[in-house]
């Protein structure tokens, strides 16, 4: 008698995983999110702005992989709360009408506190990995995150049926 399960596709293991690990992550942010008093969005902008320095809010919604104005939203909150400040570039050659977006000393503090939180947590979680073992685990992160945002770009950039608008044939209210 045939089995009367469905056969499982390969990749539904690492999928799974991914959730799990999603799901931590998420855990993970929210608690360090409480432990600095941010929101776990504006905790990310902090984070991009200490590892990359002073960007536009167009590059960090490209970091963040969402719209301009989400990001945009999430830098004026550091702005408000004196974490981040809104800035004219001054480097030769660059159109002075660009504003671009560079932490406060304040936000420096919270930026070098999440990253201390951060090295706390991750030095308690991974104490008895090898350098080797991390060093791997990091290298296929990084493959899997390539291979699913190339996947999510590709759909990003196809054309997109436009639907059917729906046409009434009588009037509801009558």
């Amino acid at each position: 008698m045939p089995d009367p399960r469905p056969t499982e596709l390969p990749h539904r293991p690492l999928v799974t995983a991914i959730e799990q690990l999603a799901r931590a992550q998420r855990e993970f942010g929210a608690q360090l999110a409480r432990e600095t008093g941010l929101h776990r969005a504006a905790l990310s902008v902090v984070r991009i702005l200490q590892r990359h320095g002073e960007m536009p809010i167009g590059e960090i919604a490209c970091h963040l992989r969402v719209d301009l104005s989400v990001a945009s939203r999430h830098v004026t909150a550091l702005v408000n709360d004196g974490l981040a400040e809104r800035t004219t570039p001054c480097t030769p050659g660059l159109d002075r009408r660009l504003r671009t977006v560079r932490l406060t000393p304040a936000g420096l503090a919270t930026a070098t506190a999440s990253a201390q939180a951060i090295d706390r947590r991750a030095a308690e979680a991974f104490a008895d990995w090898t350098p080797d073992e991390l060093a791997s685990a990091a290298a296929q992160i990084r493959r899997l995150t390539a291979a699913v945002t190339t996947v999510h770009d590709e759909d990003a950039r196809a054309p997109h049926p436009t639907p059917i608008p729906q046409h009434r044939t009588e009037n509801p209210h009558r």
